[in-house]
């Protein structure tokens, strides 16, 4: 039986401390029992976590860290980083060596295009979203192929769609850069926003009207209940996620 050490009462919501020997099953009970906070015990100290997150997901992120009481730090990378994996790879891990002094690494990144692949914390454990990239975890895999996907934070760059639709017709032209654009875009029916509940959704959806006009394809709204960054966050770590020891490094295999 999993001893637990304390439980006490703080502002009418339960909390619990338990010992690192609990399971994660364990750890579910006692949130189905409307536990509201646990806390989780390595040795003699409170379990230690950092979150290294892609700045594509800072909405979300911010939204639920507040939500769920979250205290633990958070760095964020610079977004973008997929597009060049290897430049993904190294800063990931240069970030992770700086934060050996932990427990538990936790990153919002999947597979990235393989840009944490071979990535490993020595004295860590490592817990990631078992997803390819943000886009199937924001979704959890329903993910239609013909269409184009975005979240605010894919719309506010010049690497984002009316970003590249006006770089592209400055420099080619109107004639020349439509059919530079179609090349890129001709492949996507429509443009589907992901509506997350954690920024503007309006403001954002008229924002990308008129690169959608201009590309001739329909604009659609999709609903994510941010689902697995909700359990990322909250310890809540189950089937859809990849939880490594120490020494053990990311493979494709895990994603599989």
């Amino acid at each position: 039986m999993t001893e637990i050490p304390e439980i006490i009462k703080i502002e009418n919501k339960r909390h619990i401390a338990i010992l690192d020997t609990s399971s994660i099953s364990f750890m579910q009970i006692l949130y189905a029992k409307g536990y509201r906070k646990i806390y989780k015990y390595r040795g003699n100290h409170l379990e230690k976590k950092i979150l290294i997150a892609c700045a594509m997901q800072q909405d979300e992120i911010e939204k639920y860290r507040k939500q769920l009481n979250i205290t633990y730090p958070v760095v964020y990378l610079q977004r973008g980083l997929h597009r060049n994996p290897s430049v993904l790879r190294n800063l990931l891990q240069q970030e992770i060596d700086r934060h050996q002094d932990v427990d538990i690494i936790l990153l919002t990144y999947g597979l990235c295009g393989r840009g944490t692949e071979g990535i490993v914390s020595w004295n860590t454990e490592l817990v990631m979203p078992r997803f390819h990239d943000c886009i199937h975890q924001l979704l959890e895999n329903h993910v239609d192929k013909n269409s184009l996907y975005a979240t605010r934070a894919w719309t506010i760059d010049k690497e984002s769609i009316g970003g590249q639709c006006s770089t592209i017709l400055a420099a080619y032209g109107r004639e020349r850069g439509m059919e530079v654009l179609d090349t890129i875009y001709g492949g996507y029916e429509k443009i589907t926003l992901i509506d997350t509940q954690s920024y503007d959704i309006k403001k954002t959806k008229d924002g990308l009207k008129r690169p959608a006009e201009l590309l001739n394809k329909k604009l659609a709204v999709e609903p994510s209940d941010c689902n697995i960054i909700r359990k990322l966050l909250s310890g809540k770590w189950d089937c859809n996620f990849v939880h490594l020891e120490k020494g053990e490094r990311v493979t494709e295999r895990h994603f599989i």
